[in-house]
Parts: structure tokens; sequence; C-alpha cells
């Protein structure tokens, strides 16, 4: 199949002759599939980098959900891919995130809990599951609101779906999350006030955050920051109205 090449706008904040980092924004599928054929990040790479149709997923290192915003790194040669691919799959590529949960969480901890892929008639979701693979999710506590909390998050696996399904198994779902919600909390009153999520937000409050990596041809320390998008700013901007 030749993919489409579309213009797509992309917030590119680093760009050399092996590697990008965007920084991405929400309702934006990383890679096509499930019924997402075009419109990706994907088919806006090809478009801006017509050579990276020769690498494997258009040099796309590691993915974020549709609704998930921040921090991708892209290959830009295929000596780039497989050093960076190795660097992945042996944990030194640092991801961190940041996230706006339900609940008040006490304490900073690890959840250390194996995924796997359930089949249902409607989607596929990903569930906690003694004969699923190995998933690893460590959490900081920032800040505590009303009845929320807002987490810094560190990754030291990369399953699908990880942070929010381990979030939601430990009863701290993330707000906005269409899928993983056993802890959703509909609204909130604040000043006799009634604030309904659903219109305050329209996604999952997740965002990554932080990259750290070496440079795959150059061997140096990169890091790179993305600061908070305004949907997740205006939510806790809500939450601080106590």
């Amino acid at each position: 199949m030749l993919w489409k090449a579309q213009k797509i706008p992309l917030n590119i904040i680093y760009d050399d002759n092996y590697l990008l980092v965007i920084n991405k924004s929400s309702n934006l599928v990383v890679h096509p599939g499930n019924g997402n054929l075009d419109k990706t990040l994907f088919n806006a790479l090809l478009y801006y980098y017509p050579f990276l149709r020769d690498l494997p997923r258009a040099g796309i290192i590691h993915r974020l959900d549709k609704n998930t915003t921040g921090l991708i790194i892209i290959a830009k040669t295929m000596l780039s891919y497989i050093n960076l691919k190795i660097s992945l799959k042996k944990h030194k590529i640092i991801r961190e995130y940041e996230a706006i949960v339900n609940g008040i969480v006490k304490h900073d901890d690890t959840i250390n809990y194996p995924i796997k892929k359930y089949y249902n008639k409607k989607n596929i979701r990903m569930i906690i599951n003694h004969k699923g693979k190995n998933a690893i999710t460590q959490y900081f506590l920032k800040r505590i609101f009303k009845i929320h909390s807002h987490l810094r998050i560190k990754l030291h696996t990369g399953r699908t779906h990880q942070i929010r399904v381990h979030l939601e198994y430990i009863n701290h779902s993330i707000v906005g999350d269409p899928i993983y919600k056993k802890s959703l909390i509909n609204n909130i009153i604040i000043n006799n006030k009634k604030y309904y999520f659903n219109k305050i937000i329209k996604r999952q409050a997740l965002h990554a955050c932080y990259l750290e990596f070496i440079h795959p041809i150059y061997n140096y320390l990169l890091k790179f920051n993305s600061s908070l998008p305004e949907d997740i700013k205006y939510l806790i901007y809500i939450l601080e109205k106590k």
C-alpha cells in the first residue's frame, strides 16, 4: 500500500540530520491503523520528509495515544532508527508525563502489574492480567486539589495504554479518559458552581512532558521539556478554585 503524504501542521522542537523531536497535538493518531488510514503523524512526516518512506514506521520510535499530547522522537536515518530502538528497548530513553487524576493520591509510588490485550465486541482495550507483559509505572505527587491530584509519571516500560490502565487499576483514572474510567468523577462543585469535566476537557488529561536520551549518532545527552497544553492548564485553573 502506498501511504498518502499529507500536509498536517507539526510542532517540531528539534531537527537535525538524524532525528526529530515533535510536540504532538491532541486528536492526532501517530500511525495508520484501526480505522485511521490517513491524517496521522505518519502521513504528515511523509509530506515534510519524503525520504522517511524508506524507514520502518516513517522513523517513529515510540507512540502516544491519539489524545495524549507531548513529546515524540522520529529517526531520520536507518542507523539512528536502529540505535534509538535499541536505547528504547534497554530503557535508556527517559519518558515522563504529567496527568490530572481522579481522587486524592497520598504519596509517591510504583505500579508493577503486567498488562494484556482484552478483546470484546466494541473494541480492544488493555487490562491487568498475570499472563500479560511486564509493565512498570512510577508516579510522583505534584499537587492535591479538592478531589483530584496532579501527578508526574515516569515510564519504566512502554506498553500500550500503560499509564491509563495502571492508574485506573489503583482507582485514580485520568480525568477525561473515555475508556479507562473506573474512578470517574463527572463534575465538581466549587463556590456553589457546578463544573462538568466533559465540558472542560475533551480528552484524557495526559501530557508527555519530558524526554532524555543519548543522541544516536553524536553520542551527547539530549533533554527536552514540553509545558502543559492549554486545555490541561484550564482544567488546573478550575481545580484551583476551592
